[in-house]
């Protein structure tokens, strides 16, 4: 058998090998601009699927927050969807990528495979942390859980996103105690304005770990998945819209 007849008869055999799962790149028409937001559909989820809406840092892209999950969402049949911001050198901005662009890209990667939006989560790093904080406290109704790497609050007047919960979404942050940009004291203020709304949040301090995405443990992203699943919507998720560039006053 040569080695073309080879390859064919494994791929035959062993069909996971010929067709495995990749990171689809797409774009999406919104507001005059044609975005960019990556998508990962694991092989053999049946039914409707949990899906992670990946937020990526200032200057990284959807890609990279794909890669960083991928071994565990073919393990768990995870959708993955990680749009990229419209400015990536400055990160996420409400007046362009607010929560109703993450709708739109949700609403289009529905179209790939059904989603469970009674498990839809939200994740962030870095810049894309700070976001995935506010989006779930404007979106407390619509994610079922969120969860953040290396960000937080930092200002007082950032903390009045929390009001805009109108459910006690339940929230994990994950920071390393050396992060250099965002300190433990800023970490554990953040913590506590969120229990002081009665948000059910829980902050994980890595021991040793900085701000870089590649220095997380290597049981990382379990720890999340564990975190976020547990966590279902007990009520139709409910979207509610905003008036951008910023929310209005409750």
């Amino acid at each position: 058998m040569d080695f073309k007849g080879l390859v064919l008869a494994l791929a035959i055999l062993m069909p996971g090998l010929a067709a495995a799962a990749v990171p689809a790149k797409l774009s999406l028409p919104f507001k005059g601009h044609d975005r960019t937001y990556y998508l990962f559909v694991p092989d053999g989820g049946e039914g409707a699927l949990p899906m992670v809406v990946l937020l990526h840092g200032s200057g990284g892209n959807g890609l990279f927050m794909i890669q960083r999950w991928q071994d565990i969402a073919t393990r768990e049949h995870i959708v993955l969807l990680a749009p990229d911001s419209l400015h990536s050198e400055v990160g996420w901005d409400l007046a362009t990528d607010g929560p109703d662009y993450i709708l739109a890209a949700i609403q289009a990667a529905e179209v790939a495979h059904p989603i469970d939006f009674r498990r839809l989560y939200v994740f962030g790093q870095s810049g894309g942390a700070v976001y995935a904080l506010n989006l779930a406290m404007l979106e407390s109704e619509y994610f079922a859980a969120a969860a953040f790497h290396a960000g937080g609050w930092r200002k007082p007047a950032e903390y009045r996103y929390a009001d805009y919960a109108e459910r006690n979404i339940p929230f994990a942050m994950f920071v390393g105690d050396r992060d250099e940009y965002f300190s433990v004291d800023s970490v554990q203020a953040t913590l506590r304005v969120l229990t002081q709304h009665g948000i059910p949040a829980e902050l994980h301090l890595l021991p040793g770990r900085v701000h870089s995405y590649l220095d997380v443990p290597a049981d990382f992203h379990d720890t999340v998945w564990s975190f976020l699943k547990a966590n279902t919507l007990s009520a139709p998720p409910k979207f509610a819209s905003y008036r951008l560039p910023a929310p209005p006053p409750k």
